[in-house]
């Protein structure tokens, strides 16, 4: 039999046909996004920059190059190509930052003598012209270094269509990201740091042969350098680079003779072209030392990736090409997943093999053997390893603690936010899946969520919780739903993991969104006999939030979709499904607890809605029984939802028999685009919109947010 598709799949699109406002909300900037450190020139150095070549003296460097008439002015004590402030200059603000160029060369110049070997990097300044993307993208740095010996490969036709020139630039190459003002006004550093940021982002979301990557702002005289990994983004203070040649000739010469590892690239990846197309290599190193080599054959989901901080997740269809070294033909399809995760989290296969151990000690191995059919096959796991070490953003660091200062802090649930590491890790994965989104008919997808509830099931037999269940992670193979990306699970007895929101919006348990809980009866509650205060219960997530995050998933599908091809969704159900699926934190209580408008939906789905609104009033029902007493109790009634819900998926699936499933028409799309550059054109990109997912908000939000904080205290 032949199996289709996917682990972990990409994420469930927004539908187009329902466009929603869209909305910044502080709190759903969690762990996973990280924070903005604006950070000393001495500490950007040592952590974030590669270390000087031994042979490099800047100092020497400098002394050189002030002996130089034609790179340093003796009478103005600055850059002979500065010799005024940019402001002052009179020209374009292009022409006004082009001589940086010659700064560059006569720097490198200078070092190489001494280094013994020529700089790997070029400095390059076309402003009016985009660097080539595999991704579609029309940003324009002002300026940028990229590699001498190039990464980009190039292919017979593909996305240089859009550059007139024979060899272009491309963003696959390109390590420092810059971005020019002449002014130096609040507006002029927020427009250099917004535009910075989004040539960050692009690298660190279009590219997977990176781990971090790099940048520049000059407003006038300011110079700022940035740095961006899958944990954190710095940005230095800012200098004179006209007048403090020793920060520049640091900076230019740590990063033109640094290796590639130490320049943000991930030596475990090459990129290749593959019948006209580009696939990567990717070397997974297995915890028992086996090496394996899998070429990509096609990108199942890189949404995480989107966010430049957070787990940065890719999955891939890809085949095994090599094994320790040794050719392997014809190798059957897998799926290869990277990922980020947290540092004080265990990987999803050493995860797994916890509940499984747990299953067969509580359960027996037949419940265990009986349980594995509802979760993915790892044949492969491992940490990659960069220089012999386990690859991880506290390397990327060089292992500098963060200062404690000047630090921008978005809280979220009053959590403090402890230095953020993050470990590189890779997962295979036997199944090539179908995800529920992908199904074509309504009672498989029944069929597929209560394969899913059986996962759950077994999960919380022993004490454990999903805290992560989506339309994303539930998927079909083999007539049979299985339950992936387990990286959030946890024991209940467990404190080594964070007690924070953690999920997909859409599909997030009310109390989960809203931090508390919302069902308490009022025998529950309890006064301390000194104080006569209310007694406050710490929130934890419990297994009935995983079951209603099952229903979230069935409802989204009822409202989601239509019966036939082409048609269109009703005013009522564009209504409805805006009030349930409103796309920001705490809005959707009152819709759970209303009852469902099924009579807007289509006719042949009315039936099934009618019993996915039962399963609603179950959950409120087994709510309220636990929170009788506090903390809740909820055995009996997460066995008595269990049971209730197997039922009901059985009869939704008996009375869809034979009823498509069918995505609404496109809406038409809005174009954005700014003045210079800057948004990735949606229609261009051929993959479905994304559906932003609580732990790996997007990078701008931040910025917005940051600047109107770190002006006034940076400059």
């Amino acid at each position: 039999m032949q199996k289709e598709c996917t682990p972990p799949p990409k994420r469930i699109p927004a539908p187009d046909a329902i466009p929603r406002p869209k909305e910044t909300v502080a709190g759903v900037l969690l762990w996973d996004f990280g924070e903005v450190l604006s950070v000393s020139l001495g500490y950007f150095k040592s952590a974030a920059l590669p270390p000087l070549r031994q042979q490099i003296n800047v100092n020497q460097i400098k002394e050189s190059l002030q002996r130089d008439a034609t790179v340093w002015s003796r009478d103005s004590r600055r850059w002979a190509k500065f010799k005024t402030d940019p402001k002052k200059s009179g020209q374009s603000e292009d022409e006004t930052f082009e001589p940086l160029s010659e700064v560059f060369d006569a720097v490198v110049g200078e070092a190489s003598k001494t280094a013994g070997t020529p700089a790997k990097l070029r400095f390059a300044s076309r402003p009016s012209e985009a660097p080539i993307s595999e991704r579609t993208n029309s940003t324009r740095p002002d300026a940028y270094l990229l590699l001498v010996d190039k990464k980009n490969v190039d292919i017979p036709e593909g996305k240089m269509a859009h550059t007139s020139k024979k060899s272009p630039d491309s963003w696959d190459d390109i390590v420092v990201s810059f971005e020019f003002k002449k002014g130096n006004t609040d507006t002029d550093r927020k427009d250099d740091d917004q535009k910075v940021v989004w040539s960050l982002h692009h690298i660190m979301r279009g590219d997977p042969c990176r781990r971090a990557t790099f940048g520049v702002t000059i407003e006038n005289t300011e110079m700022r350098f940035w740095f961006t990994c899958r944990a954190v983004t710095l940005v230095s203070q800012s200098f004179n680079f006209c007048t403090e040649p020793e920060h520049l000739i640091y900076f230019f010469c740590s990063l033109a003779f640094a290796e590639d590892h130490e320049l943000g690239w991930d030596p475990t990846i090459q990129r290749v072209g593959v019948g006209g197309k580009i696939q990567y290599n990717i070397t997974v190193r297995t915890d028992e030392g086996k090496d394996l080599v899998y070429q990509t054959t096609r990108v199942i989901s890189d949404y995480s990736a989107d966010a430049s901080s957070g787990r940065g997740t890719r999955v891939f269809e890809a085949r095994l090409i090599f094994l320790n070294g040794t050719s392997v033909k014809d190798a059957e399809p897998v799926v290869l997943k990277d990922s980020w995760g947290d540092g004080d989290r265990d990987r999803e296969d050493i995860i797994l093999n916890q509940i499984f151990a747990d299953l067969q000690k509580h359960k027996g191995r037949e419940q265990e053997e009986e349980a594995r059919k509802y979760f993915l096959t790892v044949l492969a796991a491992g940490n990659v390893m960069v220089e012999g070490n386990i690859d991880n953003t506290d390397r990327l660091l060089r292992e500098s603690d963060l200062p404690p200062d000047r630090s921008y802090r978005l809280p979220v649930d009053e959590v403090p936010k402890q230095k953020p590491i993050r470990t590189h890790s890779r997962l295979v994965f036997r199944e090539v899946c179908q995800p529920l989104y992908e199904l074509q008919t309504l009672d498989t997808v029944f069929a597929t969520l209560e394969d899913a509830r059986k996962a759950l099931q077994f999960l919380h037999s022993v004490g454990w919780v999903h805290r992560d269940v989506s339309g994303g992670n539930v998927l079909r193979w083999d007539n049979l739903g299985k339950l992936a990306d387990l990286e959030y699970a946890k024991h209940m007895n467990s404190n080594a993991s964070h007690e924070v929101r953690t999920g997909t919006l859409d599909f997030m348990a009310c109390e989960v969104e809203a931090q508390k809980h919302l069902f308490i009866q009022p025998k529950a509650i309890r006064k301390d006999p000194a104080s006569r205060k209310r007694v406050q219960f710490p929130f934890r997530f419990n297994p009935l939030h995983d079951v209603e995050s099952i229903w979230w998933i069935a409802t989204w599908i009822l409202y989601y979709h239509v019966d036939e091809k082409g048609r269109q969704l009703s005013t009522d159900q564009i209504r409805c499904f805006r009030e349930l699926f409103p796309g920001r934190l705490n809005s959707r209580t009152s819709a759970f607890l209303a009852p469902l408008a099924d009579a807007v939906l289509p006719t042949p789905f009315q039936t099934a809605a009618h019993i996915v609104e039962d399963m609603r009033d179950q959950l409120r029902i087994a709510y309220t029984a636990s929170e009788t007493n506090m903390p809740p109790v909820y055995d009996d009634a997460l066995e008595m939802l269990h049971s209730t819900f197997n039922e009901c998926f059985a009869s939704a699936a008996e009375h869809s028999r034979g009823v498509g499933l069918f995505r609404p028409p496109a809406a038409h799309r809005q174009q954005h685009s700014s003045a210079k550059r800057q948004q990735e054109d949606p229609v261009a990109d051929p993959r479905d919109p994304k559906q932003l997912k609580i732990a790996c908000f997007y990078f701008g939000v931040l910025l917005f947010k940051w600047t109107e904080k770190a002006n006034s205290s940076v400059h």
